[in-house]
Formats: C-alpha cells, sequence, structure tokens
C-alpha cells in the first residue's frame, strides 16, 4: 500500500497571487519506519521539526538524499491568474487528487492548517469524489510534529520553489 504525504508552498512568502505548489510523497508502507527515522536523524535539534525554510544551504543539500525513500514524487504547481490561496490550492488538490489515484495511492496525508482550513480540504475532497475523482482514497490532516514523514513533502516543496534540480524521479504537472 502506498502513502502520500502532501505540503504546500507559496513562493514569495504568499506576496505572488499567481503561484501555488503542492508536493506529493509517495511512501510504501514498508519503506515508512525506515523513512522516519532517516528524517528523525536528519532533524536538527534545534527544530522541532525538520523544515526547509529554517535550514542552512549545506542542511538542505544533505536533506535532498532523504527523498531517495520516496517511490515517487508529484509536484503540482499552479502559475496563472492571480487568485486568493485557497483558489489556487483547490486547483492543485484537484489535479494531485488525479495523479495520486493514477499511482495506485489510497491515503493521503495533509498538513494541518488549522480547523477552518481542514475542513475546506474536507469540502475540496468530497466535491471531487462527487465528480468521481478520488473515490478511492481516504485523507486526513495531522500536525508536522505527529508525521515526521511530511516533512519530505516540505523537502521536495522547497527544493521545487528553490529550483533544485536534484529532486529524484519528480513528476511536475500544472
Amino acid at each position: 500500500m502506498r502513502t502520500a504525504y502532501v505540503d504546500e508552498s507559496e513562493p514569495g512568502g504568499g506576496i505572488d497571487h499567481t503561484v501555488y505548489v503542492l508536493a506529493a510523497v509517495v511512501i510504501a508502507r514498508e519503506q515508512s519506519e525506515t523513512a522516519r527515522a532517516a528524517v528523525r536523524d536528519a532533524t536538527p535539534r534545534r527544530m522541532r521539526k525538520l523544515h526547509w525554510y529554517e535550514a542552512l544551504p549545506a542542511q538542505r543539500i544533505s536533506w535532498l538524499d532523504l527523498l531517495r525513500h520516496a517511490v515517487e514524487i508529484v509536484i503540482v504547481r499552479y502559475e496563472g491568474a492571480v487568485a486568493r490561496t485557497e483558489r489556487r490550492r483547490r486547483r492543485c488538490l484537484e489535479r494531485l487528487v488525479w495523479e495520486l489515484e493514477q499511482r495506485d495511492v489510497r491515503t493521503v496525508v495533509l498538513e494541518s492548517r488549522g480547523p477552518a482550513r481542514d475542513r475546506d480540504d474536507r469540502s475540496m475532497f468530497t466535491a471531487l469524489r462527487d465528480r468521481g475523482i478520488g473515490g478511492q482514497l481516504r485523507w486526513t490532516h495531522v500536525r508536522p510534529s505527529e508525521e515526521a514523514l511530511l516533512a519530505l513533502a516540505d523537502i521536495a516543496c522547497g527544493a521545487h520553489r528553490d529550483g533544485h534540480e536534484q529532486i529524484p524521479d519528480a513528476v511536475i504537472v500544472g
């Protein structure tokens, strides 16, 4: 069974309302504990969680190696007309759900953005199911402190945003 761990990025710190990035790192169940241990080992003591934005450049380069635990990496990028964050996110989620379904992913773990934003995501998943997309997917929201593997999605987002080409086997759509 495969699980996708998903995180987002708004390049430009949320000031640029024309871009949004969602990254899904797909992990096989039998690799998940090994991957979690690797993320925990790579997390500096000063950090509660491994976070691309807070890292030094040398740390970022070494963290790219953690992506080797992924079966696949899917990056969905919205780049278009000015739109609110939630609209850009919904566009990315729609494509991401379709991409994950094509890859036989059955569980999606998203980083929690708080009760209201998580409710928006659930509403989007329901709307997609009503349209026949993502019917086999189960999803959940968790805090990054509760699931170390969300850091892999954060790394994929950050590396894509910063233009790193060392993201192994990443599929970039959008």
